[in-house]
Order: structure tokens, then sequence, then C-alpha cells
């Protein structure tokens, strides 16, 4: 069965390169689709299955085989691997990424035909990208002046997940099969290994700060959140689930790490390191509350007006009391894998993103607390590389699909939890032996 299913994987993948680099993008959210239906099939059947030795290394050589392919297809999805590379390269050159649009006429030298004229707002904006993230484009640019840089990076953070994920599985004694969740997954295939975007670095710092928390080492699981959080801001959320309730070892290592790796951009660029942040989130619609979805549908069908304020404040009370519940109701010395995922679930629902990558650091999780709904729901993600020329209704069509959909499955998934028998729900959330 699983050979079989890795084979037509292994054929997915190559047509979706092929629909990608001739720029059929309806062609390859269609495959990516097929492609999470043989996905699931597989999950089921690993899920069901006694654990063997060489199904594990027939998974791990698929993820790479699947990888391999993906890396084959150009970037047409994003234009975000321009800019890494963009700022990998000034900062070689001596300057900062916080300081200088890409237009500016002292990086004039800096410019060349592949890179530079494809950059995405160029004349108007610094980087977005926390200091953590700029350190892996330099490394990225120190590997090749081009996108195979921070390709190779972010295949290596895959690598990285990876073996997080399997240290976690060994540590709770539960089948190393298991990594099939996240290794098949097409998100990270096309996302990360494919697309080569930052938050494959986010994730596999996260996992590694998960890892390093489940076997109890707070400093080091600081350390590592907050090198995550300085790549891509959300790992933050993650803070109250990993704490040691009262232990100053991760607090202080957070800070610590925060402000060393803060520390050589702020020099000369002060109050100025958050970048475009603010502005990017304007232009993604989120100050005027479009960019969310409950409030897009809601004044699409002129049923409210939600005020903006209002839903972020609410959206912030919840993802707190999802925090405190994290910190509080649990082992003080252990760490509880469905907090982790409620939280950041709640937190991609709530802040409806409007690209599929934001959705794959869902999907390591996945593979320690399994969620049926959660695991749809990233699957339908895909679908959100349909959208980019729709016309409106087609782009709340998709939208109302995507969370609408999976607000009805998660909270029929809540509901079955509920009523079930006492051992069903012991057998969902407690690790088997």
């Amino acid at each position: 069965m699983l050979p079989a299913l890795a084979v037509a994987l292994a054929m997915l993948v190559a047509w979706g390169a092929m629909y990608i680099e001739f720029h059929q993008i309806a062609a390859f959210v269609v495959t990516a689709l097929v492609h999470g239906g043989l996905y699931l099939a597989a999950v089921v059947w690993i899920l069901r299955r006694p654990p063997q030795t060489h199904d594990l290394w027939l998974i791990l050589g698929a993820a790479l085989v699947l990888r391999g392919l993906a890396m084959t297809a150009p970037q047409h999805l994003t234009t975000d691997g321009l800019r890494y590379v963009w700022d990998g390269r000034i900062q070689w050159a001596g300057f900062n990424p916080y300081l200088l649009v890409p237009a500016d006429e002292r990086l004039a030298f800096l410019r060349d035909a592949l890179i530079y004229p494809g950059i995405n707002q160029k004349e108007t904006a610094v980087t977005i990208y926390p200091p953590f993230a700029e350190i892996m484009f330099l490394i990225g640019n120190w590997i090749s002046d081009s996108l195979t840089g921070p390709k190779v990076v972010f295949a290596a953070c895959e690598l990285l997940t990876i073996v997080a994920l399997l240290l976690w599985l060994r540590r709770d004694k539960l089948p190393l099969e298991r990594i099939l969740i996240y290794a098949w997954h097409p998100l990270p295939i096309w996302e990360f290994s494919s697309q080569a975007h930052i938050d494959s670095g986010a994730t596999a710092l996260l996992m590694l700060a998960i890892a390093a928390a489940a076997y109890k080492r707070q400093g080091l699981a600081g350390a590592l959140l907050a090198a995550a959080t300085l790549t891509k801001y959300f790992p933050i959320l993650m803070v109250p689930a990993l704490w040691r309730r009262f232990g100053w070892r991760l607090p202080v290592a957070f800070v610590g790490t925060a402000a060393l790796l803060y520390l050589p951009y702020v020099v000369g660029a002060g109050g100025k390191v958050l970048g475009f942040l603010a502005k990017h989130l304007d232009n993604e619609g989120y100050g005027a509350g479009y960019g969310f979805h409950i409030i897009w549908v809601l004044r699409d069908l002129n049923i409210v007006d939600l005020p903006v304020k209002a839903y972020l404040a609410t959206s912030a009370v919840m993802l707190a009391a999802l925090g405190l519940i994290a910190l509080l109701k649990r082992a003080p010395d252990d760490i509880n894998p469905a907090h982790m995922l409620a939280i950041a679930t709640a937190f991609v629902w709530l802040t409806s993103p409007h690209y599929a990558w934001y959705f794959a650091w869902l999907v390591p999780l996945l593979v320690r607390q399994i969620s049926p709904s959660v695991l749809i729901f990233t699957l339908l993600a895909v679908i959100m590389n349909g959208p980019g020329n729709a016309t409106w209704a087609t782009q709340t069509f998709f939208y109302s699909v995507l969370f609408g959909g999976s607000a009805l499955m998660i909270t029929a998934e809540l509901l079955w939890r509920w009523h079930a028998r006492p051992s069903a729900r012991r057998h969902w959330h407690r690790p088997q032996a």
C-alpha cells in the first residue's frame, strides 16, 4: 500500500512542478488537492497498521524524493524569495536591510537582471523580516547569490523539523512512522521545499524548541523559541505552552537570545527594526478589517460592520485564555500537544491568512496531536494559491470554503470529543506506549 502511494505522490508532485513552471496555477491547485486525498489514505494506513521498521525508511526516502521533485519548480507562486536573496546580498555589502529600500540609489551597484526587477514594493518597503530571518538570508547568500541559497537553507530547516519531530515521538514512546503526517503533507513540500518560504525556518526552530522542552531543557527551549520568534513572530504564542510554571530558565534565555539577535541590527537602525511590518499588514487589509475573514464576509453580506478593534480585542482574549490553559492545566514539568495545536489553530483561523504557507506550521503539531478537522483544514489551504487574480465574489467563495468549512469541522470534532466515551477521550489525548 505505502509503496504504491509513494509512487503516486511522486507522479503528482512532478506534474505539480510542471504546472507551476508553465503558470498553470489552477491545475497545480487541483493536483495538490488530489495529493491531499492520497496523503490522507497514507495517514490512515500508518495509524491503523502496527509499526514496521521498513515503513519508516520508506517514508523518509519518499519524503526526500518528493521534495527533490518539488524543488525543480521555479518560484512562480511567490516573489518572497527574491527579497530573501536581496536582503542577504545587501548585508554582505555592509548595508542594514531595515534602513534602505531596494530602490535606494546607494544600492544601485547591487542590482541585477534576475533578482532586483521582481522584488515586491522595492520603491517603498524596507524589509519586514525579523533579525534571525535576516541571518538566514545572509547564510543563504553565502551559499549562493541566487534563489538556490534560500532553497538550500530551508531544505536544511525541513530536515531539522523532521529530526525534532522524531525526537518528540521517541520521547513520548509513539511510533516513529507517524512522521509521515508531516513528511508527505503537500503544504511543507510545496511551500517550504519548493517555494522556500521563511516559515520553514521558523517552524524548524519552533519544533526544536518543543523537543527541548519535552526533554526538560528549559534554557535551550527558551533560546530556540526566541530564535524562532525572531524568524517569524508567530512562535511566541507557544511560550505559555512550553514554559515550566514560575521557572526562570526559559524566560531568561528567551529575552537574552532575543536581545543578542537584535543587537547587530539595532545599531544604526534604532526603533526601525520592525521594518515595513505595520504598513505591510495595512496593505493586506488588516488595518481596515478586510484582511480578517469574519469581518470580510459579514460586511460583504451586509450583515454587520464589525469594528476592527472589537475583533482584535476578542481574538486577543481568546488566545490569552488558551495560553493560560496551556500554562496552568498541565503537569508543571510536561507539555501538552493538544494545547499547542489549539493555540496555533485558533491563531491561524482568527488571523485568516491570505497565503497557503501561513498554514504550514500547523502540520508538524499534527504529528503528535492528531486532529482530523485541523488536518483537513491544512490540506484545503492549498486553494489559497488560486484566488490571486480572481474576482471579489470568487475570492469570498474561496475564503468561505476554507474558513467556514474548517469552523464547522472543528466544531463537530469538539462536540464529538465532548460526547465521546471517557475511554475514547483518553485514547485521543494521551500517548499510547
